[in-house]
């Protein structure tokens, strides 16, 4: 089984809960000694939230950083027709730009976002107010703050429900309660039968997609130790990385960590030593 000290567990966060109620909720469940999430949730909003355990949290970043998918409700102030909708949410798909709302924890200033999709998917027939919506957007884009700005160009909208349904290829179907995790920690540790509990468990690496840069096992030792990953310690580097584009790090089938690559292949194609990838967070493995 993998450890609940090195983990990531994939939660179908339920509504009345801040996120971070929830990632303490599952220290105090699994005793890990820390906990947190990714991807911050409103309260009333529900759906898939990664939530890593122990070391694993020093690589939560690399997975809040995805591309997030959500549906939800609009409540428009006065009815709209298909049409009328469609022709607003084409409007707000594409790089739109956005203020992040005053409950926020982040500064109030504007920034662009990517809008990569934003579909009606059906209007209420009892209420033509109401617009069910898909919309695949950037980390970090507030869809409260969408559902307002689009109100801005029909006389009024605002966001009546939400559920993430996506965080980058993490799904909704992967997600489990918090009831099934407790079940699951229970099974463990009163009828030791931790089978239930291994199938919530994932090793954060499964959800790490960069592109793959592998060192030769010579380099490893050296490496874990904070070296730098040099030209000479690289067993492949593949075809199609870019100068400063995130990688992760192996070593054979093992996860070394996660660096910033110095080269582009054609650069590392042509020196023979110098710096390959630089380090920005190691995950040493267990032995």
């Amino acid at each position: 089984m993998l450890s609940l000290d090195n983990c990531v567990i994939l939660l179908n966060k339920p509504c009345g809960h801040s996120s971070h109620e929830i990632s303490a909720f599952v220290k105090k469940i699994t005793g890990a000694t820390r906990t947190g999430h990714a991807g911050t949730l409103d309260p009333e909003v529900s759906g898939v939230l990664p939530v890593a355990l122990g070391k694993a949290t020093k690589l939560i970043q690399y997975i809040a950083g995805k591309d997030k998918t959500y549906v939800g409700i609009i409540k428009f102030k006065n009815p709209q027709t298909k049409g009328q909708i469609e022709k607003l949410f084409m409007q707000f798909t594409g790089t739109i730009t956005q203020t992040p709302p005053k409950i926020s924890a982040v500064r109030k200033v504007p920034r662009e976002r990517t809008i990569h999709s934003l579909k009606l998917l059906e209007i209420s027939k009892d209420n033509p107010r109401l617009a069910l919506f898909e919309a695949k957007v950037d980390a970090g884009t507030y869809i409260r703050t969408l559902c307002n700005d689009i109100g801005k160009k029909c006389g009024g909208a605002r966001m009546e429900e939400l559920r993430r349904i996506a965080v980058g290829d993490i799904s909704e179907r992967q997600c489990h309660t918090m009831q099934e995790l407790i079940d699951a920690v229970w099974l463990m540790k009163n009828k030791n039968d931790s089978s239930t509990l291994n199938s919530i468990l994932h090793a954060p690496e499964k959800f790490i997609t960069f592109k793959k840069v592998l060192i030769k096992e010579s380099a490893l030792k050296s490496v874990l130790s904070g070296a730098q990953v040099m030209v000479p310690a690289v067993e492949c580097f593949p075809e199609k990385i870019e100068k400063g584009e995130r990688v992760v790090l192996y070593c054979e089938k093992v996860f070394v960590g996660v660096g910033i690559a110095a080269l582009n292949k054609k650069g590392f194609t042509s020196k023979r030593s110098g710096l390959a990838v630089k380090l920005e967070r190691i995950h040493k493995p267990k032995h």
